[in-house]
C-alpha cells in the first residue's frame, strides 16, 4: 500500500504548484513565462491534473462526498479546511501517516464529533483523496486560466494540437463541475473548427445536462459569428 495518496507525476511538479493555498500557487503561475520551457511543464502538469480528475470522476462519481461526515460538506468545511492547509499544506503532504494524524488531532476529532483509537485505513484513504481533489481541481483552473490568457498565443503548432487533442479528450469523461472550464479554452484554442466537436458534446445524450448546454452554447456562438460575417 503506498504511503503517498497522490499520483508521483504531480508530485513532481514544483513545490508552489502544489500548494493548497491559492494564494500561494495562483500567483506564481499568473505570472509564469509563456516561454517554451514552461510551456511544456504546464501542458504535462494539466495533463496530470485532468488524468487525475477523470480517474476520480469514474472511481468516485462526479460529485462524491467520498462517505465522509457531514462537517466535510456543511458550514464546519470552513474551519477543517484552515486545519488541512496548515498540516496538509502541499499534495506532497497527503501521506497515509499525515492524513491519519492530522484526524486524531483533539479539535479536528472534535469537530467531525467522532472518538476513536485510531481511523480506519479506508476513512484515511477516503480523506486523503477528498483533499488532493481539492488541492487539483485549484491547480486544474489555474493552469487553465493561464493557458488561455497567457500562452494561447505563444503556442506552436504541436502545442496547441497537443492542448487542444487533451481537452477534447478528456472533457467528456470529467465532472461536468469541470467541462464547463475546458469548454471555452477548447474554443478559445481551436475556434470555429471546433464547432462539430461542440455539436458532438451538446448532442451526447450520456454527458450531463450541463455539459451539453455549456457546449451547446459554444456552437451558437460560432453560429452567430459567422451569420454576421
Amino acid at each position: 500500500m503506498s504511503e503517498s495518496l497522490v499520483p508521483p507525476e504531480l508530485l513532481a511538479l514544483p513545490p508552489s504548484w502544489q500548494a493548497a493555498e491559492s494564494g500561494r500557487r495562483h500567483p506564481v503561475i499568473r505570472d509564469l513565462p509563456a516561454d517554451p520551457e514552461h510551456r511544456a511543464l504546464a501542458l504535462s502538469a494539466l495533463e496530470a491534473c485532468l488524468a487525475f480528475q477523470v480517474n476520480s470522476a469514474a472511481r468516485y462519481g462526479d460529485d462524491p462526498n467520498w462517505g465522509l461526515p457531514e462537517a466535510f460538506s456543511n458550514d464546519d468545511w470552513f474551519l477543517l479546511q484552515i486545519r488541512l492547509k496548515r498540516r496538509l499544506p502541499t499534495l506532497a503532504d497527503v501521506t497515509r501517516t499525515k492524513v491519519r494524524d492530522w484526524l486524531q488531532e483533539d479539535d479536528v476529532a472534535e469537530i467531525l464529533d467522532v472518538t476513536w483509537t485510531e481511523p480506519s485505513d479506508e476513512f484515511v484513504e477516503a480523506v486523503g483523496q477528498m483533499w488532493a481533489t481539492f488541492i487539483v481541481n485549484g491547480l486544474t483552473e489555474d493552469l487553465l486560466r493561464w493557458l488561455e490568457l497567457v500562452a494561447r498565443d505563444h503556442l506552436d503548432v504541436v502545442e496547441r494540437a497537443r492542448a487542444l487533442d487533451l481537452l477534447k479528450t478528456t472533457t467528456p469523461r470529467l465532472p461536468w463541475g469541470y467541462t464547463i472550464e475546458t469548454i471555452p479554452v477548447i474554443l478559445s484554442l481551436g475556434g470555429s473548427a471546433e464547432r462539430p466537436y461542440f455539436d458532438q458534446l451538446a448532442n451526447d445524450p450520456d454527458l450531463h445536462e450541463k455539459t451539453r448546454a455549456e457546449a451547446a452554447s459554444k456552437r451558437w456562438l460560432i453560429d452567430s459569428k459567422r451569420a454576421r460575417a
